[in-house]
């Protein structure tokens, strides 16, 4: 059982933590559900108690299933951003005179076709432009 099956569980409550098998038991990271269920701001407060309070998983899986409503919805994994290449960074300042800072700023507003005109421009074929857009 995966993290997101012990979140989808917690839920639904269609197992209860003695219906669990041993390796369930040993899935079922703490860390990882705090960090799925905190994606949902209705449950922050909750999650953070039990961070505060609770470190025993039988008992913050007991919490949880106890706690938290039938009603299971998604909700997306927040993710960090993506980090442009140096080598982007470097010819986005060079074209605008700025430095590579503010450049990361102009690589956030400007659009695809325009960064693709800005490569162009110093004579890069498709295939480097491509490496770099990554």
């Amino acid at each position: 059982m995966n993290p997101f099956d012990h979140i989808k569980n917690l839920h639904t409550k269609e197992v209860k933590w003695e219906d669990l098998n041993d390796e369930d038991k040993k899935s079922f990271s703490v860390y990882i559900v705090n960090k799925g269920l905190s994606m949902n701001p209705k449950y922050l407060d909750i999650v953070n108690t039990v961070q505060t309070y609770m470190d025993d998983p039988e008992i913050i899986y007991k919490f949880y299933y106890h706690s938290l409503p039938q009603n299971w919805r998604f909700y997306k994994w927040i993710k960090g951003k993506k980090e442009q290449s140096k080598e982007l960074l470097q010819k986005i300042a060079e074209y605008y005179k700025i430095s590579q800072r503010e450049a990361q700023d102009y690589l956030e507003v400007l659009d695809k076709d325009c960064i693709l005109g800005i490569l162009s421009e110093f004579g890069l074929d498709k295939k480097e432009t491509k490496k770099l857009m990554k």
